[in-house]
């Protein structure tokens, strides 16, 4: 090996053993300055010797161009789902189970770990000698598909692009499958969304949701601007080297690879109840997201025993800790006004960390929950995270009440417009009915922009409010009367971002009639209803040569549209403002006619149908579509009739409630791709 070829392998060895103490164990032993100063070495070496580049370099993290799109990849061993336990006893019914499923007295131990709170991911690494080169990564998808994101995962510092196993282990395998998930640390998240509000786009809710988003974004180098990182918990090729499931994570770490190393081997049941009850106090402390802890039988050779279901392996179990709680105090009731003139109050406390991020303020719902509640500025309240995502208060402390807290009392005019409010019959919420109210504009300018609707880039909620305040939009159609001078002038921005929003509004003209449907906000109109509607209604042109009553006839021929979507559509389309926009939008050129697929005429799903709610493994539209390619029809919400409501993870009571009503059988992802597959 020549001089130079060995200091450039010392050099990358060097780079990567900072980045796992920086990314990995959280715990740098150089500066930055020291760093930057040994990559610059590295550079400046393959620049003069371009022959010692290769993929597993550290200077080829990063230099990829955009993709167009994903590419979908078929894996052989499937990413299952876990089955989730809610308590002691569901754990104790899963020990029963395992006792069942192996052979009568045969002993048995647990692998406790956190459950991370991010983005599933599968990488690959292939062997040559005894190198282990990283050539592939997907994201989970529906567990045996998934999407391949390679270049994008190549940007994460703490995944090594290569790394040295040890002889045994290469004689073994030539391939290693890992599958793992991606982060974001709290104190990264902060980072993120600051630069973020700077440049008027909208804050992450969640680290879960920045580690998701930036998995599928198109070009590597905006993912490199990123601070995933990853935390690798299994090895497909396990059994093939270890006994066990924590003689692998000790391995793994070993061998320089991100783990989260925070294991615990449990002799029994017990050890692994006092194992959760400790990681549930650190949590709080943990840099990143965790919602729970993943129990794994340790032996593999009692994997294979205890096998599968269709669903869940019968070795392991998700425990997902209770929803927390923290206690705080009102410091004001604010009133919000949304897209459609719903009055909403929302609490502002005094800031509390609560569930790993800081939190200042909470939904009350609505003004019966006020009343209910009796929340008063000033009063001790306990709030929760609802479905972990969504701080609401949930009780009021009484006993803590300040003597001069007075009632709250509910407004009669909209605080934005200083328009009456109205309740409309059956209602709980009021409304205020003002279609000029900057509120109300502004949040139906930011509907409009979303990604399922018609897919604006760099036009959030800051901008839309500075638009809406500056008089420079009043409607969505003032939108494409926008010039780079106006946009430029907002504060925040400049003469390129200007550019670049603008370009996304005029890129916006090309979606299709259904996405202007769900865009335009109409009441009982989302994606599944515009679909439908556009397949009946194919352009704007024809929707308004039509009218009204035209529009409600054509309507009235879709299954599963009831009479309030009709009396909506025709409501919307009768009404001289949104008629108004309408023809704004159709002057301006925006919409294409909707082209509807060829339906199926045949399918394991022909004659049954579907309402998708939840969190699910793949794209809500892509379960659309795959339900709609087997012969089944798609609903918005459950109605009678509706054969199968498909519940994701944080299902809303109100969806499962109608279910029950309707007898509508609730099933999850996994069952609905079985019928898919003709199970």
């Amino acid at each position: 090996m020549s001089a130079e070829r060995a200091r450039h392998e010392a050099l990358n060895k060097e780079l990567q053993a900072h980045a796992y103490r920086y990314y990995v164990l959280d715990d740098p032993t150089v500066t930055d300055a020291d760093y930057d100063r040994v990559y610059r070495e590295l550079v400046a070496l393959e620049k003069a010797h371009p022959e010692l580049v290769h993929p597993g370099s550290i200077t080829q993290r990063v230099g990829s161009v955009p993709r167009s799109d994903l590419q979908k990849y078929e894996r052989k061993e499937r990413m299952f789902s876990l089955d989730n336990a809610y308590g002691e006893a569901d754990l104790r019914d899963f020990d029963d189970r395992v006792k069942k499923g192996l052979p009568d007295g045969e002993a048995y131990a647990y692998v406790a770990e956190p459950k991370l709170d991010g983005a599933s991911l599968e990488v690959v690494y292939e062997i040559e000698g005894t190198t282990a080169r990283l050539v592939l990564a997907t994201t989970r998808g529906d567990g045996k598909t998934g999407e391949i994101v390679t270049e994008n995962i190549r940007t994460i510092r703490g995944l090594p692009l290569t790394f040295e196993v040890d002889p045994e282990s290469a004689s073994k395998t030539k391939v290693l499958t890992l599958r793992g998930e991606v982060v974001i640390y709290r104190k990264d998240l902060e980072t993120i969304n600051a630069v973020r509000e700077q440049a008027g786009e909208e804050p992450f809710m969640n680290p879960r949701n920045a580690a998701a988003g930036s998995l599928r974004m198109i070009d590597p180098r905006e993912v490199a601007k990123r601070p995933l990182r990853l935390a690798l918990y299994h090895l497909v090729e396990g059994d093939e080297l270890h006994a066990t499931h924590a003689e692998t994570l000790a391995w793994m770490a070993g061998l320089g690879l991100p783990t989260h190393r925070r294991e615990v081997r449990c002799a029994s049941l017990d050890e692994v109840l006092a194992t959760i009850a400790r990681f549930d106090h650190e949590r709080e402390h943990y840099p990143f997201e965790t919602d729970g802890v993943v129990v794994k039988i340790d032996s593999y050779r009692q994997h294979g025993v205890l096998g599968e279901t269709a669903k869940f392996p019968r070795w392991a179990v998700a425990y997902k800790f209770p929803a927390e709680r923290a206690r705080t105090v009102v410091q004001s009731i604010e009133i919000q006004v949304g897209r459609t003139g719903a009055v909403t109050p929302v609490a502002n406390l005094d800031p509390v960390l609560l569930g790993g991020t800081t939190v200042s303020r909470a939904s009350l719902h609505n003004f019966e929950q006020v009343a209910t509640l009796d929340v008063r500025v000033g009063d001790t309240v306990e709030i929760e995270k609802a479905g972990e995502i969504i701080p609401q208060v949930m009780s009021v402390i009484v006993e803590k009440r300040p003597a001069d807290a007075a009632a709250f009392v509910v407004p009669t005019a909209c605080p934005e417009c200083g328009g009456a409010l109205f309740r409309d019959a059956g209602e709980v919420a009021l409304r205020c009915t003002n279609a000029r109210c900057p509120a109300i504009v502004t949040a139906a300018i930011h509907y409009y922009a979303r990604r399922f609707a018609m897919d604006i880039d760099n036009l959030g909620h800051v901008l839309v409010t500075e638009l809406v305040k500056k008089g420079l939009v009043a409607d969505v159609a003032d939108l494409y009367d926008l010039d780079v001078p106006k946009v430029a002038a907002l504060p925040r921005m400049a003469k390129k971002s200007a550019e670049n929003v603008l370009k996304a509004i005029a890129g916006s003209k090309e979606r299709t009639f259904d996405r202007l449907l769900c865009a335009l906000g109409i009441p009982q109109i989302g994606q599944v209803a515009a679909k439908q509607l556009a397949e009946v209604l194919p352009s704007l042109d024809e929707a308004l040569s039509l009218g009204a009553e035209g529009v409600a006839e054509r309507a009235g021929h879709i299954h599963g549209f009831g009479p309030a979507m009709i009396d909506a559509l025709r409501a919307y389309f009768a009404d001289p403002a949104s008629r108004s926009i309408l023809e704004k939008l159709q002057a301006r050129g925006v919409s294409r006619p909707f082209q509807p697929a060829q339906a199926a005429t045949t399918g394991p799903l022909l004659d049954k149908s579907f309402c998708v709610t939840g969190v699910l493994t793949k794209k809500r539209e892509e379960v659309h579509e795959d339900i709609r390619n087997a012969g089944g029809t798609v609903h918005d919400s459950v109605k009678a009739g509706t054969t199968y409501l498909v519940a994701g993870d944080k299902t809303g009571a109100s969806k499962l409630e109608a279910a029950k009503k309707r007898g509508t059988q609730v099933i999850d992802e996994a069952q609905l791709y079985a019928l898919i597959a003709g199970g």
